[in-house]
């Protein structure tokens, strides 16, 4: 299922990074995309899969999943839960800290295709304690700034940022601001960034939004809890607007829990940004539906994304909030030449598709993404087998 070289050939290029929509072959080499056209010329060596009547992406990137698998109570297996739905890229969102990372670093994550990423908790331990405690800030002598920047700034390429939790069972809301500016203050330290679990925030939505900058992460923005981005008329509250005006990035973090379908409509009607899509991929209860990345995109764009901003959002995008573009090992979310070999191909199925939220909501589609392989660093990871190849050239 390995090669070196490797033409997907007729394909349907969705490429927002380079405005490409269009039908196209793309030619792979050393792990590398080496070329990007139709009809190219290669060796009678390559392997030739015909991708006709397909989709061909970038590897999708999601940019809030937990995949300590086995470090704590709620993460999940990344290659059983990324590489079917077309995900090459998976950011571990905070379930580790700076005391207990290694063992995420060193001895889980490289059992993994998948190419995997982190934020470090403001949380010495991460979320390990959530499952016994609900959250791992209710004694706020568990942050060290100065340990976790340390941390990331020994981990360039692999720790991103800083997370925290503003949820009311993760943290007192006498001490959840002063756990906010920690974890800011980390971030700035570090040189990376924040991300901040918005939803079920036991502060005001607009006193988090204050303290974060541009390039920083609100993730779950869209849930439907109390504090959220509308004001007591549906309309998206001026702090929100304003944030988006300075760069914050809303991220979905679905969840199952988190994202309630109407405040997406009620933004994407009132023009505020579907900036990332992401999974927030855990061990969910059994009511709750931890959607995939492909299940995402496919209902973003059943609610009003073009297939060019729900595609742009779970690759280009969360590629360029984190700069992958520096580190010659890691996708920049694109199809470009030269760019680490990341693709993703999928069926665009026909016929009715139905998501829900934990709200009760549901979006109805008429389309679906069904991943049919995925490449990582130019080699074939997964496969369902059902591409016609077409041998050597």
């Amino acid at each position: 299922m390995t090669t070196a070289d490797l033409l997907l050939k007729n394909g349907t290029i969705i490429d927002p990074a380079n405005g490409m929509n269009t039908t196209s072959d793309v030619f792979i080499q050393n792990g590398l995309i080496s070329a990007v056209g139709k009809e190219l010329n290669v060796s009678t060596e390559t392997r030739v899969i015909d991708v006709s009547n397909k989709v061909v992406t970038p590897g999708l990137i999601d940019i809030h999943g937990h995949f300590y698998d086995g470090g704590n109570g709620s993460s999940v297996h990344a290659d059983s839960n990324c590489l079917p739905y077309g995900t090459t890229t998976g950011v571990d969102a905070g379930s580790s800290g700076y005391l207990n990372y290694k063992a995420m670093r060193d001895y889980v994550f490289p059992t993994h295709k998948t190419t995997l990423l982190c934020f470090l908790h403001i949380s010495a331990i991460g979320l390990a304690p959530n499952r016994q405690l609900g959250g791992g800030l209710h004694d706020m002598n568990i942050i060290s700034i100065e340990d976790t920047v340390a941390a990331i700034k020994e981990n360039p390429g692999f720790c991103f940022g800083v997370k925290v939790r503003m949820h009311y069972n993760a943290v007192s809301y006498w001490d959840a601001e002063k756990a906010l500016c920690m974890a800011k203050e980390a971030a700035v330290q570090s040189s990376t960034r924040l991300m901040v679990h918005v939803s079920g925030t036991p502060i005001p939505l607009p006193t988090i939004l204050k303290h974060m900058t541009e390039g920083d992460i609100a993730t779950h923005v869209f849930n439907g809890d109390r504090e959220n981005i509308l004001d007591n008329h549906g309309n998206i509250r001026s702090e929100v607007k304003d944030a988006a005006e300075r760069g914050i990035v809303f991220d979905v973090g679905h969840a199952g829990i988190h994202c309630d379908m109407a405040v997406v409509r009620s933004a994407i009607s009132q023009d505020i940004p579907i900036d990332t899509i992401s999974t927030d991929l855990h061990i969910s209860p059994e009511d709750r539906t931890v959607y995939k990345m492909n299940d995402l995109v496919s209902q973003f764009h059943a609610v009003g994304l073009s297939w060019d901003q729900a595609i742009a959002a779970a690759t280009t995008t969360p590629a360029k909030v984190l700069g992958l573009a520096e580190y010659k090992n890691l996708s920049d979310g694109t199809l470009s030449v030269g760019s680490v070999a990341d693709i993703a191909v999928f069926d665009l199925l026909e016929g009715r598709f139905v998501w829900h939220d934990m709200s009760g909501n549901m979006v109805e589609g008429k389309t679906k993404l069904d991943t049919v392989v995925t490449i990582i660093n130019g080699q074939i990871v997964w496969s369902r087998e059902a591409l016609n190849d077409m041998g050597e050239c």
